[in-house]
Formats: C-alpha cells, sequence, structure tokens
C-alpha cells in the first residue's frame, strides 16, 4: 500500500507513506530525499524527528516501469515501458530532456558519475552521457545473450550477467 520506514532496533513502524508505490522499481535515495515509484515519482523527504515526512514533489511524467530511477552527476534519471529515458531535475522534478532507448528493460541501471548503462533484454548495452545537456548514447556494446540482470561496478570493471555468461566489461 505504500511504504513504510522501519526502526531495525525495535521494528517499530517510524512512518508510513500510503498513496500506493510500484511493486516492481524500487525506491532510490538521493541524499536525504526517497524518490518513490508511485503516481509516476515522488520525491519524500523523512523529518529529522523520524516521525514521518515531507512531499517535496510529484512528477506524473517520470513513470518507471522495471528499472529503478538512478541518480548520476546531480540528476534523476528513469526509463518508461516505451524505452524513453528521462533526465530530470532533483529539485523540483522537472523534466530537462528524454532520449529512446532500444528495450525492453528488466534490471535497473548502474551509474558513474559521467555515464549510465542500460543493458536491455536481447543483450544490447547502450551507455548513456550522463553529464550531457541532451539525452546522447556515447558507445553500446552487443552481448547477443538474454540480460535480465542489473549490472555490477567493482574495482573499475562492469559486471553483467547474461542467461549463459559472467561478463567482465574494463
Amino acid at each position: 500500500d505504500g511504504i513504510h520506514a522501519v526502526d531495525p532496533a525495535t521494528g517499530k513502524t517510524e512512518w508510513a507513506y500510503k498513496e500506493g508505490a510500484s511493486t516492481i522499481p524500487s525506491s532510490t535515495r538521493m541524499g536525504s530525499v526517497l524518490l518513490v515509484p508511485s503516481h509516476g515519482l515522488t520525491a519524500l523527504k523523512p523529518r529529522h524527528d523520524g516521525s514521518t515526512y515531507t512531499q517535496l514533489w510529484r512528477a506524473s511524467k517520470l513513470r518507471p516501469k522495471t528499472a529503478s530511477p538512478t541518480i548520476a552527476n546531480g540528476k534523476i534519471f528513469n526509463v518508461n515501458g516505451a524505452g524513453v529515458l528521462a533526465c530530470a531535475n532533483p529539485s523540483d522534478g522537472k523534466h530537462l530532456w528524454q532520449l529512446r532507448l532500444k528495450g525492453p528493460f528488466s534490471g535497473s541501471p548502474v551509474a558513474t558519475n559521467k555515464h549510465l548503462y542500460y543493458f536491455n533484454e536481447a543483450g544490447l548495452g547502450q551507455i548513456v552521457d550522463a553529464s550531457s545537456t541532451e539525452g546522447k548514447i556515447v558507445s553500446q556494446i552487443e552481448l547477443g545473450e538474454t540480460i535480465l540482470c542489473t549490472p555490477a561496478i567493482s574495482n573499475g570493471a562492469l559486471y553483467v550477467r547474461s542467461d549463459e555468461h559472467l561478463w567482465k566489461l574494463n
């Protein structure tokens, strides 16, 4: 029915957001703000006393499908069910630009300060420049196998699991 903030030491619910939330894409933390896939994307800021939250904004056009929203280079990135990647301002959720990617996507993207890494279900990796003022795919890699996972980043490498292999990309 929404989001519940639970004290891990006691199990007590500190506050609850009861306006619904998607069950597939996860909420994303952006500093002290929680981006909740609800009514598009809703930004909540828990209060210092932990008793409740303040809703900062709601952007109905930022509607994640499967992939969770991602933060990179001080911006919010969200891909919808049609494969359209939207970039938004974190202070108000306002749309900055959009770019059509080749989907569909089952996993969430990962990000560095400069790049976003999206892998679609057919095994196409699309690398987007997160620092640009407009959407731009800077590179692609075709792995040719089904990819349903969220990649991992470790020690300067990107790890991607397909149905048949674990790929390490440097």
